[in-house]
């Protein structure tokens, strides 16, 4: 599900059920390979998106690729500017 109960984005719950997030995160430590293998399968949907979507279809999903990125970004940012 993409919201939880309460209506809010439930972004945890999401990463935590993905396969890939609980392997790479079963050490508690990503490695450069990890991320290489992550980025290459991040291409690699974004490939078939390309393959499988009309035009205004893949509009509408690299915007939200997009802002989900300024998103996690900005609460990392969020949670650095917080340490100090």
């Amino acid at each position: 599900m993409i919201f939880n109960q309460q209506g809010l984005l439930d972004i945890d719950r999401m990463l935590a059920d993905v396969p890939s997030f609980q392997q790479i995160m079963a050490d508690r430590v990503v490695t450069d390979d990890e991320l290489h293998r992550q980025s290459d399968k991040v291409i690699g949907l974004l490939h078939q998106v390309e393959d499988r979507f009309n035009d205004e279809d893949k509009s509408l999903i690299m915007q939200l690729f997009a802002e989900a990125n300024v998103l996690s970004a900005i609460y990392r940012y969020y949670e650095l500017q917080n340490l100090k």
